[in-house]
């Protein structure tokens, strides 16, 4: 578009001078033309040189007074032209080097860009995984729930497992709680080796998890809590050559169709998980509901 404009510039600048030059080709006629009609006038009427050549002269005079005054305000329009055409011609350039740094600047932000939506995906995940087990948070926890729960398309069952670490303030009392905190980690690798590929295990906190059994029956959650029991390490190394027995208690539950959301079922196995404590920890406990015309029954099962 500025190519095009600085184009006609230089076509207008060419018609000017153009026309400059038959306006003074004209004059230059006139002129010529207006002394042969005097000098014709004179042999013809016998009219005195003198007036003659006075009017000769005051036409000339004239004449080119007015091709002055054109040439003058042509030339100035020239100019005016000339230097808008000089403006536009710096302005597309500055455009054109704009647009070029504009699409340079714009590569080098892809590679940035890209960047910045990698550490965004890595703080949403960072946000949903406990960073010391590398398992899921609370939130992952609530998350997995609520989906699971908002499901229209089945009403399968989902058992939870909570399960907390017995006596476990005494490790940290007695080596630290950096040991603590291994010992914590070393579980949950110990954990994730031994449920089921499609089972969540989140982190609660401190030294309790959750593992959650999408579309289980309590029947089967029962037996894969007994086989966590039996298969769980039950020593753990927490020092070199220092050992310590590794007991967990764990409360276990399965959703029911009069829940009315996650909550409901949570609070169920923790309740059974605070019941295994008072028994005696060690040991997994089951909270059922026998559903009856009348109300909701609790069931108590204990997992040994």
């Amino acid at each position: 578009m500025p190519t095009n404009k600085i184009n006609a510039g230089n076509s207008s600048s060419t018609n000017l001078r153009r026309s400059s030059l038959v306006t003074l080709a004209l004059t230059m006629v006139m002129m010529v033309g207006l002394i042969a009609v005097c000098l014709g006038s004179f042999f013809l009427s016998g009219v005195p040189a003198r007036d003659l050549i006075a009017a000769a002269i005051g036409s000339a005079i004239v004449s080119s007074l007015v091709l002055w005054l054109n040439l003058r305000a042509r030339g100035q329009w020239l100019r005016a032209l000339s230097h808008d055409a000089k403006l536009l011609a710096q302005m597309a350039g500055r455009r054109s080097g704009l647009h070029l740094r504009t699409e340079l600047y714009t590569e080098e932000l892809k590679p940035l860009s890209k960047l910045v939506q990698e550490e965004r995906q890595k703080l949403i995940i960072l946000g949903l995984t406990d960073p010391l087990c590398d398992v899921g948070n609370r939130r992952a926890l609530e998350q997995w729930l609520r989906r699971l729960f908002d499901r229209p398309q089945t009403k399968a069952p989902v058992s939870i497992l909570l399960i907390d670490l017995d006596y476990f303030k005494d490790i940290n009392d007695r080596y630290g709680h950096d040991i603590g905190d291994q010992v914590i980690k070393n579980f949950a690798v110990e954990l994730k080796d031994r449920v089921r590929e499609r089972d969540l295990i989140a982190r609660m906190g401190g030294d309790e998890f959750c593992i959650v059994f999408p579309q289980t029956r309590l029947t089967m959650a029962m037996s894969l809590a007994g086989r966590l029991r039996t298969q769980l390490p039950l020593t753990m190394e927490v020092t070199e050559g220092v050992f310590h027995t590794l007991g967990w208690t764990g409360g276990l539950s399965v959703t029911d169709p009069f829940d009315m959301n996650y909550k409901q079922v949570l609070k169920r196995a923790d309740r059974a998980l605070l019941n295994a404590k008072h028994q005696g920890r060690n040991r997994t406990k089951i909270y059922e509901l026998i559903a009856t015309a009348n109300e909701n029954q609790s069931h108590e099962t204990v997992l040994h």
